[in-house]
């Protein structure tokens, strides 16, 4: 008896991290390597991600920038301006340490963000905007 019950909760608890991992929107960023020098380094969205529009998604970032904050874009093109999806500032105020994995939830809004093969987020800092970087192409669908 004691070995079913044994059973039932660990393939409960496999069920459940299993769910929690096949989200594309919520990647966690444990798994990923936020260390950079001399500007700011998306790694979520990767390469190849698939979303749709009106869809959340956890964009996590680097950056050893002294800044007053982040705003996230989404952009059809490496060399589109791109549209703000952030109402406002996000990520660490003042000085980031170039190691830390930030956090940014935005929302793919039907009103800014268009269907694509070719879509991108940029983080730019709002003082230091050169400093600013793309993530991996990822495609956006209705």
């Amino acid at each position: 008896m004691k070995f079913s019950h044994a059973l039932l909760l660990a393939s409960s608890l496999a069920f459940l991290a299993c769910g929690e991992e096949d989200s594309p929107s919520s990647a966690p960023n444990n798994k990923f390597d936020c260390s950079v020098t001399g500007g700011v380094k998306v790694v979520y969205p990767t390469k190849g991600e698939s979303f749709k529009i009106g869809q959340k998604i956890t964009v996590i970032f680097g950056s050893d920038v002294d800044d007053s904050g982040y705003m996230i874009k989404f952009k059809t093109g490496k060399d589109d301006q791109g549209v703000d999806l952030t109402e406002e500032s996000v990520g660490p105020a003042g000085q980031a340490d170039g190691k830390t994995c930030y956090e940014a939830e935005v929302t793919l809004d039907a009103s800014k963000v268009k269907e694509t093969t070719t879509g991108y987020i940029r983080v730019v800092p709002y003082i230091k905007t050169n400093k600013g970087a793309n993530s991996a192409e990822f495609t956006v669908k209705k």
